[in-house]
């Protein structure tokens, strides 16, 4: 299952790879007015997966609706993933209880859910729903007018320049990519085990000393992981009576949160199979 790819390291490694160029549409012009149109198609297919990253962060962005029940605070442990294309993939850990009046909980009654918001469809799968847009919406006429407008070169590097400059008057990609996102929620009660896991976290304390660029003995940095499999973990907790911020990409965090992610894998994989 795609989406599986939450927390295995073996899954994120296996997205490492480039990803090969779109296949070109041979009823499409080779070069239009100069313009390599072949090179445009690939950054055009770029721009698209590219786009991504805002639906998912927007949808995010809307707690989940969990029938009688409030999420509460901020989710407190979020994550995001990365391919070659960008941001495909969130998901976060929030709690919710149940509502027994007007701006009222009970407390004793509470649950997590688990959120995982991708759109795994690529635009280089041409029979998939995004690469089916990708090529009824280039139009080269177009793109090259464009081009022209912003007084952008036959020889530029089309891969510096910002897509919004290249494809802006091209059809938006936002709401085609909307309705292909797969959202997947696993509650705590489905998920004992997730439960278990996220509570062993309590009362835990990070090792990590604060080590401050220029100021001291710098410690040294590991280097940073590839792009294509970079991956992004947050924890939010209260400390000394305040909410604190933790957000990790090189990994530290992922060690602490892995026991979370591992639970709750294995129930997906479960369910799936169990259908």
């Amino acid at each position: 299952m795609t989406l599986l790819v939450l927390a295995c390291g073996a899954a994120i490694e296996a997205i490492a790879a480039p990803p090969p160029p779109p296949v070109y549409p041979e009823d499409l012009p080779q070069t239009l007015d100069g313009y390599a149109m072949t090179i445009l198609y690939s950054r055009y297919s770029f721009w698209i997966e590219e786009q991504k990253g805002a639906v998912i962060d927007a949808m995010m962005a809307e707690p989940a609706e969990v029938v009688g029940y409030r999420p509460l605070f901020v989710p407190p442990i979020s994550f995001k993933l990365y391919s070659d294309y960008g941001h495909f993939q969130s998901g976060d850990i929030r709690s919710y209880c149940r509502v027994t009046g007007e701006g009222q909980v009970d407390r004793s009654d509470c649950q997590f859910v688990l959120r995982i918001v991708a759109i795994p469809r690529a635009a280089i799968d041409r029979t998939g729903p995004v690469g089916l847009f990708m090529r009824k919406s280039f139009d080269p006429g177009g793109v090259v007018a464009g081009l022209k407008a912003n007084a952008i070169r036959p020889d530029a590097d089309m891969w510096r320049i910002d897509g919004n400059r290249l494809f802006g008057g091209l059809p938006s990609a936002t709401g085609l990519l909307r309705d292909n996102a797969k959202v997947m929620l696993l509650d705590s009660r489905q998920c004992p085990a997730m439960q278990r896991e996220i509570a062993a976290l309590e009362g835990q304390q990070l090792p990590q000393r604060i080590d401050i660029s220029l100021l001291g003995d710098d410690g040294a940095l590991p280097p940073p992981p590839p792009h294509a499999v970079r991956r992004e973990d947050k924890l939010v907790f209260r400390a000394d009576g305040e909410f604190m911020t933790i957000t990790s990409w090189s990994g530290g965090l992922y060690r602490l949160l892995s026991p979370v992610y591992d639970a709750a894998d294995a129930c997906l994989k479960d369910r799936a199979a169990a259908k």
